[in-house]
This record gives C-alpha cells, sequence and structure tokens, in this order.
C-alpha cells in the first residue's frame, strides 16, 4: 500500500497465540465465563488464561488475579469487566507487554463527556506498552484460522476460513453476519467489531484484509470515519484488486444523531460519502440484507462481460418480478437468438406442458420432479453462450450433488455467473447454503438476486474502465 499511515501488523490480533480473559467467571451465562467456554468448546489452540482475583481455577484452567501474573507472553486480553475498571487494567496491559486488547465493555464516548475522559485515559494507558485496543463498545472478534469467537460465543459457528471480512460498527451488524451469513453459506476471514475506534479503526482493517491474499471481498458497516481521506486512498488502492461492499449509517439526521449516541461517531455528509464511494470503485448497500446479498453475489468466482440476463423460470409470476426487477437494475432480458430457442424448443420437446415463451425469460411452465435437474441443467448450458448471466427461479432440488455439480460446470465452461432462487425456499435452506458455498449464489426473492446481478455488473464494467481483465 501507498498510504502515508502505517498500519499496524494485526496477525496477532487474528491468530493470537495466548489470550488471557479479564473479568473470566465460571458461569457461562456472564461474558466472561461465555468466552472461556467458547475457547474449549471452538478447539482453539493456544494458552488460555482466566484473569479473577477471586478464583484459583476456572473450567480446569489456572486462574490469575492479575495479567502481571501470568508466566508467557499475551497477544490478546479480552477484556469482560465494567468501564470504570478497564483503565486500570489496560495499564497492567500495557506494562505485561500485551499486543492487542479488545475491550467490550461499555460506557465510554458513546456517553458523553464523562464517557469520553475515561476512553481518553483507556488509550493513553494502552499507549504506554504498545497496546492496541479494539472497541470499547464493541462485540470483538471471529477468526475462523484462529477458532476464535467472541461475537457470538454462546453459539457454535463454523470455523472454515474463507474469503469474506466483515467489519462492523455495531455488534448487532456483526452478530447478524456472523450467523445469517455463515447459515447462507459464506466463509470468512475474519470479523471484527469496533465500537466506538478509539484506537484501531476501520482504515486499519481495510489495509490489513486488503493485503490479505485469503481475503478475496471486503464488506463493512461504518457509521463515521476517523480517517476519511486515508479510507478513501486505501479504496482507491484496493477497489481494483477485490471487492469494497459498504453500507454508510446516518443517511439521515435522525439515524446519524443514533449513531452519535451509539458509538460516538459523527456520521458525515451521507450523499458526498455516496458520490465519493462510486468514484473510488466500492460497491453500496442500502441496509444490512442487502449487505449479505451482495457478499453472496461475490461467492461467484467470474463476473458478466455485460448486461444480458437470461432467465430461466418455472413461474409465470417469478418471470414478471424477474423481468421487471431487471429493467429497474438497468439489466437487458432480449429475446435469444433463434438458434438458441429452436435448441431450446427441441430438448423440451414432449418433456413440459407447451411453454408460452422461450424467448427470455424461458417458461418452463412445469417440468417433471424426475426430469427437473437434467432439464435446468440443460436448458442453463443452451443458454449461457448467448447471455452475459443467467438466473433461474428453480424447483429442481438445489441441495443434490449432480445437479450443484452439473451448474459448476456449466458456470465454469461459459466463465459466466450463475444464480438461482429457490421456487420454494423454506424446502431448499440447506440447498442455498451448498449453492453459495459452491460459487452459485442463491437468494429467497428474485429481486435479491437481480440486485446481486447488477453489483456484479457494476464490478465488472468499473474493471473494465481501469482496462483491467
Amino acid at each position: 500500500m501507498t498510504s502515508t499511515t502505517i498500519a499496524p501488523d494485526l496477525k496477532n490480533l487474528f491468530q493470537p497465540r495466548s489470550i488471557a480473559i479479564v473479568g473470566a467467571s465460571r458461569d457461562e451465562t456472564k461474558s466472561g465465563g461465555m468466552f472461556i467456554s467458547s475457547l474449549l468448546k471452538d478447539g482453539y489452540k493456544g494458552a488460555i488464561y482466566p484473569i479473577n482475583r477471586k478464583e484459583s481455577e476456572i473450567m480446569s484452567l489456572k486462574s490469575y488475579a492479575s495479567i502481571l501474573d501470568i508466566p508467557g507472553e499475551i497477544d490478546l486480553a479480552v477484556m469482560a469487566i465494567p468501564g470504570q475498571s478497564v483503565p486500570q487494567a489496560m495499564a497492567e496491559c500495557a506494562q505485561k507487554g500485551v499486543k492487542f486488547a479488545v475491550v467490550h465493555s461499555v460506557g465510554f464516548s458513546e456517553l458523553g463527556a464523562e464517557g469520553k475522559e475515561l476512553e481518553r485515559q483507556m488509550v493513553e494507558a494502552a499507549r504506554r506498552g504498545g497496546t492496541r485496543i479494539v472497541g470499547p463498545n464493541c462485540m470483538g472478534i471471529v477468526s475462523p484460522r484462529a477458532n476464535l469467537n467472541t461475537i457470538v460465543p454462546y453459539a457454535r459457528v463454523p470455523m472454515e476460513p474463507g474469503g469474506v471480512a466483515f467489519v462492523g460498527q455495531s455488534g448487532w451488524a456483526s452478530e447478524n453476519m456472523t450467523r445469517l451469513g455463515s447459515e447462507r453459506g459464506l466463509r470468512f476471514s475474519g470479523i471484527i467489531s469496533i465500537g466506538n475506534q478509539s484506537d484501531l479503526a476501520i482504515e486499519d482493517f481495510l489495509e490489513h484484509f486488503g493485503n490479505d491474499p485469503e481475503t478475496k471481498v471486503f464488506v463493512t458497516y461504518i457509521e463515521g470515519l476517523k480517517q476519511p481521506g486515508r479510507f478513501l486512498k486505501l479504496a482507491e488502492e484496493i477497489s481494483p484488486k477485490k471487492p469494497i461492499i459498504v453500507w454508510k449509517g446516518g443517511s439521515s439526521e435522525l439515524g446519524a444523531r443514533a449513531a452519535a449516541s451509539h458509538t460516538g461517531s459523527v456520521a458525515g455528509n451521507y450523499a458526498m460519502f455516496e458520490v465519493a464511494s462510486r468514484q473510488k470503485g466500492m460497491i453500496s448497500a442500502q441496509s444490512l440484507e442487502e449487505l449479505m446479498d451482495l457478499a453472496v453475489a461475490f461467492s461467484s468466482p467470474y463476473l458478466p462481460s455485460g448486461n444480458e440476463v437470461g432467465l430461466l423460470i418455472e413461474a409465470g409470476g417469478g418471470a414478471v418480478a424477474s423481468a421487471d426487477a431487471c429493467t429497474k437494475a438497468g439489466l437487458k432480458v432480449s429475446p435469444l437468438p433463434e438458434d438458441v430457442q429452436h435448441k431450446l424448443r427441441e430438448f423440451l420437446k414432449d418433456k413440459i406442458p407447451p411453454s408460452p415463451s422461450l424467448k427470455n425469460p424461458v417458461d418452463l411452465v412445469w417440468a417433471p420432479f424426475n426430469e427437473a435437474s437434467d432439464i435446468y441443467a440443460t436448458c442453463l448450458e443452451i443458454m449461457t453462450p448467448a447471455v452475459d448471466c443467467c438466473l433461474t427461479i428453480c424447483y429442481a432440488f438445489i441441495h443434490d450433488e449432480w445437479f450443484l455439480s452439473r451448474l459448476e460446470a456449466i458456470r465454469d465452461q461459459a466463465k459466466k455467473p450463475i444464480i438461482v432462487v429457490p421456487g420454494n425456499s423454506i424446502d431448499q435452506r440447506q440447498g442455498m447454503f451448498l449453492a453459495t458455498s459452491r460459487g452459485i449464489p442463491a437468494y429467497t426473492m428474485p429481486e435479491n438476486a437481480v440486485r446481486a446481478l447488477a453489483a456484479l455488473t457494476q464490478r465488472a464494467e468499473y474493471l473494465k474502465n481501469l482496462h483491467i481483465p
């Protein structure tokens, strides 16, 4: 990176060799107990040091009265103590040489002048020993490579490293991205809840994940930027290499006030941020649902080469909804060439009832269950050479291994995205998960799928304008 600010090395944050839980507890319903239980259940391989002045042992681990009593080095301290106690605990971390501290505690700058002073004392104490802070007022970190989860320590989430990085200035957004994103088939290189950004800020994580070869997509929810110039400079450098998807909170006056009381952030001029984002190649989302949808979209290994969409539908209403959504998104649904229509007609003869249209959308009317997988796959195989991407509202069983493998082969042969929408998603949750995890983005509704296609097309156009193949 050519950014003038030197970002810290965050390796020991995301892959700590040792973790101290400050405020550890025997009670797994308390955060200090949940964190230890989570590390043990998820198979964290490093040393775990509970810190509790009143206990000699917690969950079969030796407990220490102070972090200063621990014999070994500490990469990460996780604080689950009242806010008023944090500056002193941070001073001990600094004295011990702890590399990173995640402060879950609340009661800092989000509460006004008194909280800001407490936060200042905490940061000042940390700086004396070079300890870097995540938070306060945050949910912490999920790092699959380290089997580490403090964001939803009460739940088991897949510890399978993947290519999506998420940074959230909201615990709620971070929790939902962790759980719902995992359920949809996303796999993460790291998830970080940054809270008040008293020290480490969004810019540090953008630079870290921008340089991380395992991260393919950077996704973020932000309310305020500490270093807007650096953020935009980094985005300009990183966007040509990997997608940056941003949901910026505080688009309304009321939302901006909520951001100030939530994390003490100044939301800034939303319209100006949107314009700057587009100029730097970032992709904007307007909700958490859309943020997740866009992250799912980039599980596709290919981008469209243009804006022509092939629609393969077994639902008249779905065809109308998909066509309307494509029009609104600036995507084209042009009639397929006559030779492609002829191939479809010949293949479908005696397999489905008479179709009102094989032009585009291609209406399958009704595909027999015992032949549906082959019918959908073969139709997509015929259509893909004539369009830039395909969307299918599909009643075939997308959890079927043969069908998914066939879709992968068609996608890879054409080098074009294929997106699926189950005809009845409530019965196809597992199939949607499997499809997305294999690079075939899956959505419950056609409108969501079309927005995803539009984002992939936008990305392709951006790279084309930069002359990046």
